[in-house]
């Protein structure tokens, strides 16, 4: 019978919340930012909307407000351009924050994990031969299995190959 037993650290639970927190936090703070970004933008539109309102009630003929809305389409592109360029920034922020809050957590997994193999190179020395050595893993040696070649039988029982010789081609 083979038995692998690990002892994992306690520790594991508590760093799995803690990462789960972080992720929470950094998410929350780049939705913030859309957020902060979404109201200026609207302030930004309502001060513009209104000066442009301004500017047409006080123009002097229809040709000057016809003037005055198709100079706002180039600023429209620049500025719809500008938003999601921010938003764009903003996303990659939180993809950078994640990215190092997982590898925070992979980088902790992987030492729990060469620790608990670092553990086991003592039982490897215990198994040549050397005692009083002691491990946090628990492993038994497989039984010891015959060296004869294997046969392989049809549904007859008659012998339809051995082990030792094929004549595959």
């Amino acid at each position: 019978m083979n038995a692998v037993i690990l002892n994992q650290p306690d520790d594991r639970q508590e760093g799995n919340a803690i990462a789960a927190y972080d992720v929470a936090a950094k998410a929350v703070a780049c939705f913030e930012k859309v957020i902060e970004l979404n109201v200026q933008t609207v302030k930004t539109s309502l001060f513009e909307q209104q000066a442009l309102v301004d500017a047409a009630l006080s123009s002097a003929s229809l040709d000057q407000v016809i003037d005055l809305q198709l100079q706002q389409v180039p600023a429209a592109i620049k500025k719809t351009c500008a938003y999601w360029g921010h938003v764009e920034d903003i996303a990659v922020d939180l993809h950078n924050e994640l990215a190092s809050v997982v590898q925070d957590s992979m980088q902790s997994y992987l030492s729990t994990l060469f620790s608990l193999l670092g553990g086991a190179a003592p039982f490897a020395l215990a198994s040549a031969g050397r005692t009083n050595v002691t491990s946090p893993l628990a492993i038994e040696e497989p039984p010891v299995t015959q060296k004869e070649p294997v046969a392989i039988l049809d549904s007859s029982g008659n012998v339809v190959s051995s082990g030792g010789q094929t004549n595959l081609h």
